[in-house]
């Protein structure tokens, strides 16, 4: 035999044998699984660089398998988005009923185990992809997701997938009974006409929950009994039964569970006896009250988690019975962008969703400890850090920009969540978390098309075509921004009490706290005042019902 014809049969044999490998490799790899996420890791667990990271596990039901080459990736149209290394077999084997965890934090140079993109906490698609970059072997699609609660199939490989209050990476997937936590009924309000109404609007009755405890807590097998009725609580929404550590949450009782984990399936209440049960069945804190709370006041406890009640005329649902209101300044959410194309590049150089800042005022105006949020629910989800440096002030009639991108590393500047491209709400709160300096229901939006204020700091809100960030939204101004006096009109008085008719200069519609109108007027003259206490947003309104500005007004006793 010629030299020539051995090289052949050697090349053809290396070459079955690699086809071999590769057939026998996709053939293990199909034992292959996602099997948990944790995208919203906010203190659960840290990776070697003690960074709070998202992950996803990968379950592994066949033979030993060197995951090298193949893909991980959370973008259909990329499949081929991340490749586990070739170089590093310690890292990227899998060994049989065995687990691995990649780091999905856009650090590549951390590792073998570090993906190169993130998960969103709002919810989307996972894919563990072939050697050849295409074929899909398992996928998974998730949606909203509540910090440093993973979600995970019910068992390593089942179909049956549940949330995880106890996390379980590379290990077992299974739920882990946690023991009783200390929880207060804080606050009651049976009489809801116009404190605060729930997701559709509706203002029913709700009790608010405070948790003292400096780590939050799910309310998983909890229940509340009513007067002799039971309501447990499953964990299909853990994101609306979760009490933040140190915090509170609001549950209405409605009887409407079709509306959400939060909604109670009781009666609404006028008066009764009401306990929590931990998920042991015992009680861990009761509450008693009669029906002559009048319209609109509370009934709490005087201080947060105190043995002694009272009735507030100014109810605090999701805050501190003891809230100091701060007034916010001179800002307004100006412009929003969901699906940033090629509009604006962070300081990553990426594009991801923004929200502008307006300060319409005549002085500088320090936004840090101001709350922003996406969530009704969560008042409070991302608190605007103190830098201490000159980035978080926005001087008079300037701009600043936060970018919603889930993606804290990058920045002061950049949000714990993102902009829904199918619309959302957006508010702006003071330092309190409380009061609201702005909010705006974003509508569903285009690829690279922005919502924002026709004009800055006015009214009415439109679709801009061409997106303005960081920049004026047009050439027309409001009164205030030439003459340095406030927009438009302003209520008088202002603080204004309880049955007080408001001298007002134009038609215009008033906001209470939750971002919902409950008062409009089309001309000028007087308006009555007929609120609970509490601070209150006005849109003014031109009688060609354009051209609006934003103003605040503080209601009192």
């Amino acid at each position: 035999m010629t030299s020539t014809f051995l090289d052949s049969i050697a090349i053809k044999r290396s070459t079955g044998l690699i086809i071999t490998v590769l057939c026998a490799s996709s053939v293990l790899a199909q034992n292959v699984t996602i099997n948990e996420v944790l995208a919203s890791n906010a203190s659960l667990d840290y990776d070697d660089f003690f960074e709070y990271e998202d992950w996803v596990e990968l379950y592994n039901a066949g033979g030993i398998l060197d995951l090298a080459g193949y893909h991980l990736t959370d973008d259909a149209d990329s499949l081929g988005k991340w490749m586990f290394p070739m170089d590093d077999p310690g890292l990227t084997t899998i060994l049989p009923g065995g687990h691995i965890r990649i780091w999905c934090d856009k650090d590549e140079q951390q590792g073998s185990d570090h993906a190169n993109f993130k998960l969103s906490g709002e919810g989307e698609t996972i894919y563990f992809v072939d050697i050849d970059g295409q074929t899909i072997l398992d996928s998974l699609i998730y949606g909203l997701q509540q910090d440093d609660i993973s979600f995970g199939a019910a068992c390593d490989g089942c179909d049956e997938w549940q949330y995880f209050n106890t996390p379980t990476p590379d290990a077992t997937n299974e739920e882990t009974a946690l023991t009783p936590s200390v929880l207060f009924i804080n606050e009651i309000q049976s009489n809801n006409t116009s404190t605060i109404g729930d997701e559709t609007g509706d203002f029913d009755a709700w009790v608010e929950l405070f948790n003292p405890n400096d780590y939050q807590v799910n309310l998983n097998g909890y229940s509340f009994e009513f007067n002799g009725s039971t309501h447990t609580f499953q964990n299909t929404e853990p994101w609306l039964t979760t009490i933040p550590a140190n915090g509170f949450q609001i549950f209405w009782f409605d009887n409407q569970i079709d509306q959400g984990s939060n909604h109670i399936s009781l009666a609404p209440m006028q008066s009764g006896s009401l306990t929590l049960l931990g998920n042991d069945g015992n009680a861990i804190d009761a509450a008693e009250w009669d029906a002559n709370l009048t319209e609109d006041t509370s009934y709490g406890r005087e201080s947060d988690g105190s043995p002694n009640w009272m009735a507030f005329e100014f109810p605090t649902a999701r805050a501190s019975n003891t809230l100091q209101i701060i007034l916010p300044g001179t800002l307004v959410i100006n412009e929003i962008q969901s699906d940033n194309f090629i509009t604006y590049p962070d300081n990553a150089d990426e594009y991801d969703d923004w929200i502008e800042i307006y300060n319409y005022g005549n002085n500088p105006v320090d936004i840090s400890n101001y709350f922003l949020s996406d969530r009704l629910d969560q008042p409070q989800k991302w608190l605007i850090p103190s830098c201490n440096c000159d980035s978080t002030v926005i001087n008079p009639n300037g701009f600043l920009i936060i970018f919603a991108d889930e993606d804290g590393g990058q920045g002061w500047n950049h949000a714990n969540f993102k902009v829904s491209s199918s619309g959302e709400p957006i508010a702006l709160r003071s330092p309190d978390g409380f009061t609201i300096a702005d909010a705006v229901e974003v509508p569903a939006l285009g690829l690279g098309k922005s919502w924002g204020r026709d004009f800055d700091a006015g009214s009415p809100w439109i679709e801009f075509q061409i997106p303005t960030p960081n920049a004026s939204n047009g050439d027309a101004n409001p009164v205030s921004m030439i003459s340095g006096q406030q927009p438009f009109a302003d209520p008088y008085p202002n603080p204004v009490g309880y049955g007080e008719s408001m001298k007002v200069s134009t038609g215009g519609r008033m906001l209470n706290s939750a971002g919902f109108v409950i008062k409009q007027w089309n001309t000028s003259g007087s308006v009555l005042f007929d609120q609970a206490p509490g601070l209150y947003i006005i849109h003014w309104e031109t009688s060609q019902g354009q051209r609006t500005s934003t103003s605040k007004i503080l209601g009192i006793k």
